[in-house]
């Protein structure tokens, strides 16, 4: 916007230069006095002065021309005007005629040294001509120089503004000012203005002009050093001349004015300053707060990932210490380089070329890569290719960012061999295999159970005691058996059309309790559990009857005339949820810890404890369906601890 508004006054003073020189020369030409007198006191803008003005007006236009010709014409006005001004100059200080001042037109108006324009006027052409040589210079401490040069110009012509602004009498100037007209005066200080518009942003535009707090500070403290001492230098000369005060008085109350509103002016500044500085802390704080954020991300990306940055030649220009270790080169080996370097034989051209122009399209590539390292070894990354921009919404460089998942790769070609689908095959007739023979069984069993019911029924009374115990061990013997393949087809189910869900372990918990309340009356237990129990992602028809079975069988084997106590856990670990169910019951022997999980595995008579053997075995099924583990810890006489861990 700034640059904008500048370059609107920049054309406005321009064109105001032009009209204003043009006009004056029409004036001398025809001798029509208009413009070029305007001080009370004869100082008049000459012809040649209005041509050097015209000229550096065309110079500063064409400065910015990179062909040839406006180089020649941009060095031949500046020099034109240099040698011009320069020979004035000389005329003034050797006292002699160059015939210069009435070259092109003659003045027949100026009684003393007709034509030639004033000493001050001279002098500020020719520093604004170096100046001028400043615009065309490649040395930075050159250009900065000729800029301070071209300044005197403002700082001689704002001195005969001032003398004419106060009324300062002729008699009371200094000579070197005497004679240079306002029109001129103020056509230095645009010209001037418009050359430091034009100069590059080094020197006294860096200074001025600036962004920085120094030039801003600068920018807002012009107003009081320029105009309050003006206008109170103004103010006081007019109270002096027209009596209404003494020039020492004067003079005390323009020092104490100046004072205070240099002090006022200076207190409001700072105050602005302050809350520019406030602002500029708390963004250098959250700047600083980005950047570690930033750098924690940068080091979390990776301890886990492994990163490169190409340009936008797809040369490699980083590369973390992960892309190292996993592609077995240096740094060195790699930076400069593209990813052909690590590029396999596995995909064909096809796969890269359109993942290419996926990214240069300005989208994001996904995609599983395979590659090669440098010792010849293939390794699998899931791979995501971010194009980036920059603040021209250019794509400069793309980031990839890679996760290793060779190992995932192995299992899933493994999964897809042809052993591991046979190996499913046999388990799955293993499954169909207990299922029919589990069912299948039941059926000639129920017919031992009926007929022997019958037989028993009918020839009761002729049966002596021996007999009637043969019918009882029958009656037993097919009961357990139906127990055992009921146990043994419903360990056959288990998994079959799951689906994981949410579960609420607490109300689970609840549930089971209320379902097993009449066996923990008679049996006066007491069940303890932490009210928070984590809610799972688990099969929760399975997960419930795991619980049941290890609360069930806590109770079981209780001690003889001790009331059970049932204590259930939960403690979170890295990845997965421990739970434990602690009992105070009979104890398991360490010999037979590791054998309790076996199918049909009793360490105990029937006659000692109901049961066939597969509750545990069950529970194990379970927590291997969820992909856990499941053990046991327990000691003779002083209780069990039964543990499963699933996974977070």
């Amino acid at each position: 916007m700034k640059t904008k508004k500048f370059k609107h006054l920049s054309s406005i003073l321009t064109f105001s230069i032009i009209i204003s020189s043009s006009l004056t020369m029409f004036e001398w030409i025809f001798h029509k006095r208009i413009l070029f007198t305007v001080n009370e006191d004869g100082a008049t803008t000459k012809f040649n002065t209005a041509v050097l003005f015209l000229l550096s007006i065309i110079s500063l236009m064409i400065s910015r021309g990179r062909q040839k010709k406006y180089k020649i014409a941009f060095s031949f006005f500046t020099y034109t005007i240099l040698t011009i001004s320069l020979l004035t100059l000389i005329e003034y200080i050797f006292n002699i005629d160059l015939f210069i001042d009435n070259l092109l037109v003659k003045d027949t108006i100026t009684k003393i040294y007709p034509g030639r324009m004033s000493e001050a006027t001279a002098a500020c052409f020719i520093f604004f001509s170096i100046g001028l040589t400043g615009l065309k210079s490649t040395n930075r401490a050159y250009i900065a120089t000729t800029q301070h040069v071209a300044l005197i110009t403002t700082a001689v012509s704002s001195i005969i503004i001032i003398s004419f602004a106060l009324r300062v009498p002729i008699e009371a100037k200094i000579d070197f000012f005497k004679t240079m007209s306002i029109q001129s005066s103020l056509g230095f200080i645009i010209i001037s203005f418009l050359l430091v518009l034009k100069s590059y942003n080094i020197g006294f535009k860096e200074t001025i002009l600036g962004n920085n707090y120094g030039s801003k500070s600068l920018q807002k403290l012009l107003p009081f050093i320029i105009l309050i001492p003006f206008f109170l230098s103004f103010l006081m000369l007019t109270l002096i001349n027209e009596k209404v005060i003494g020039a020492q008085s004067g003079i005390i109350v323009y020092t104490l004015i100046l004072i205070l509103s240099g002090f006022l002016y200076t207190y409001i500044v700072s105050i602005g300053l302050n809350k520019s500085d406030y602002l500029r802390q708390k963004l250098e704080k959250n700047l600083i707060n980005k950047n570690r954020e930033l750098l924690q991300f940068k080091e979390a990306l990776d301890k886990i990932a492994i990163v490169a940055i190409t340009d936008e030649d797809t040369k490699i220009k980083y590369v973390n210490d992960n892309f190292c270790e996993i592609s077995k080169y240096t740094k060195e080996e790699i930076i400069g380089n593209t990813n052909e370097i690590v590029r396999s034989d596995y995909h064909p051209d096809s796969f890269f070329s359109e993942a290419w122009e996926t990214v240069s399209s300005g989208n994001p590539w996904f995609g599983e890569v395979k590659n090669r390292a440098k010792d010849g070894t293939l390794y699998w990354t899931e791979t995501a290719i971010v194009p980036l921009k920059n603040r021209v919404n250019y794509i400069n460089e793309y980031m990839a960012i890679q996760l290793d998942i060779s190992k995932r790769k192995e299992a899933e070609e493994l999964l897809a061999s042809k052993y591991v689908k046979t190996l499913e095959q046999k388990n799955k007739e293993l499954e169909q295999f207990s299922y029919i023979t589990s069912h299948d069984l039941q059926e000639p069993l129920r017919t031992i159970s009926t007929f022997s019911e019958l037989l028993y029924k009918q020839y009761h009374d002729k049966l002596d005691d021996n007999a009637k115990q043969l019918f009882t061990f029958i009656k037993k013997a097919t009961h357990r058996m139906s127990d055992l393949i009921t146990n043994l087809l419903d360990y056959s189910r288990l998994g079959r059309e799951r689906e994981i869900t949410k579960v609420n372990c607490n109300t689970l918990i609840k549930d089971i309790i209320e379902d097993l309340n009449s066996t923990i009356t008679q049996t006066n237990t007491t069940i303890i559990y932490d009210n928070n129990l984590p809610t799972i992602d688990a099969y929760p028809t399975e997960l419930r009857l795991l619980f049941q079975n290890l609360i069930s069988n806590a109770i079981k084997f209780a001690k003889k005339d001790v009331p059970p106590i049932v204590s259930i856990k939960a403690k979170k670990k890295k990845h997965a949820w421990k739970f434990s169910v602690k009992d105070n019951g009979i104890g398991i022997p360490e010999k037979f810890q590791d054998k309790i999980f076996a199918i049909f595995q009793r360490l105990h008579l029937e006659d000692e404890y109901e049961g066939t053997g597969i509750g545990l075995a069950h529970c194990q099924k379970i927590v291997g369906m969820h992909g856990g583990e499941i053990g046991v810890k327990s000691k003779i006489n002083e209780g069990s601890t039964f543990f499963f861990t699933i996974p977070n």
